[in-house]
């Protein structure tokens, strides 16, 4: 069975696959590389993820905001919008982040884990006090913490350039 994406985009992390439909993007996979996905109903807005991650791959930062459309619980939102404060070139701890939604250090690392646009909504900027901690659903090594570390690195690499857009959700 193949599964429909919108586009494909070779970056420095492997392949990601772009999902949107005319009016929102609605998910981004980073670990596309092992799925036989199926190219179809590229649009305009396909087209302006794709110059706005690669401008993300090139500068550390999104230089435009992409409207989002995000499935998940009310609590899951309330954490995909605070992320989305969260600076480029900058962490917040699970625990800092548990302190403003009034809730558990553990809830936010399982809303991060469930985040359908990663990168875009920048869950690899909530970090363990101490330490990375985990991202994708893997903790501590392997591919996924890998992905997180390169993500984190190449912000603070760019993060001269400023801040990056507040994105804006759409619920």
């Amino acid at each position: 069975m193949n599964v429909i994406a919108q586009a494909l985009l070779e970056t420095p992390l492997g392949r990601i696959a772009i999902f949107n439909d005319t009016d929102y993007v609605t998910g981004v996979d980073i670990f596309s590389g092992d799925i036989n996905y199926k190219i179809a109903n590229a649009n305009a807005l396909t087209v302006r993820t794709i110059d706005a991650l690669a401008h993300y791959f090139d500068h550390g930062v999104f230089p435009q905001a992409l409207p989002l459309a995000m499935q998940g619980t009310e609590f899951q939102n309330k954490v995909w919008q605070l992320m989305c404060q969260i600076p480029s070139g900058e962490c917040w701890t699970y625990g800092m982040m548990a302190k403003v939604l009034e809730s558990s250090p553990r809830a936010i690392g399982g809303a991060c884990r469930r985040n359908p646009i990663p990168i875009i909504v920048p869950c690899h900027r909530v970090v363990a006090a101490q330490g990375i901690g985990g991202y994708s659903g893997q903790w501590k090594s392997g591919r996924r913490i890998d992905v997180k570390q390169w993500l984190l690195a190449h912000e603070k690499q760019h993060a001269d350039l400023g801040n990056e857009l507040n994105l804006q959700l759409e619920m």
